[in-house]
């Protein structure tokens, strides 16, 4: 299963969020189509426990039909340039054009996956800021231990050392966190499984 975090600024329905949910979630107005988290995970068939390993967002990777580029911009590439051909130069309505250039953004990461780890990916799971903070809520927060408080505003993270619970929106700048971090993009993905 490849599990992918997008940098979206959008529901799952693809609507643009409002300024008050943007705001809860610390997450600015630029729109981005990075997948800033990028988790394989095995589920054996014998049902012993499942594994996972994380793809650091900044990998170079040799993407099929792209080139050499950072793992966490395969998707938006493919993307934009799915756009591009479907709404510039075929003239398609761009809410039409949409789907099939996620689509095609999800195929490219799943092959540059496959293509890098040699594991065929059955499955597909995407989810976007709001989404990652809804359904930490749903779970009732995340529980973590800090051993020395966090300040780092761009992403909005504001912890004190020790014990605590994360809602969902605090959830979100824990696993976004990006700076002031010892082992860089690697403790992140530790954040983030």
């Amino acid at each position: 299963i490849l599990l992918v975090g997008m940098d979206s600024r959008t529901d799952a329905h693809g609507n643009p969020l409002s300024q008050d949910e943007l705001a809860m979630l610390r997450a600015g107005d630029d729109e981005a189509t990075n997948t800033d988290t990028i988790i394989l995970v095995r589920v054996p068939n014998n049902g012993a426990s499942a594994t996972a390993i994380s793809i650091p967002r900044d990998s170079y990777v040799q993407a099929p039909g792209v080139g050499k580029m950072k793992i966490n911009g395969v998707y938006g590439s493919v993307h934009l340039e799915k756009m591009k051909e479907l709404v510039e130069e075929k003239g398609m309505d761009p809410d039409v054009a949409e789907p099939m250039a996620a689509e095609a953004g999800r195929e490219a990461l799943i092959k540059t996956v496959a293509n890098l780890t040699g594991v065929t990916v059955d499955h597909y799971a995407e989810i976007g800021l709001l989404g990652f903070s809804l359904i930490t809520d749903a779970l009732g927060g995340v529980d973590v231990c800090l051993k020395e408080a966090v300040y780092e505003p761009l992403a909005g993270a504001d912890f004190p050392a020790g014990w605590q619970k994360l809602n969902g929106p605090q959830a979100l700048s824990f696993v976004r966190q990006r700076h002031d971090m010892p082992r860089g993009d690697l403790d992140r993905v530790t954040r983030q499984q």
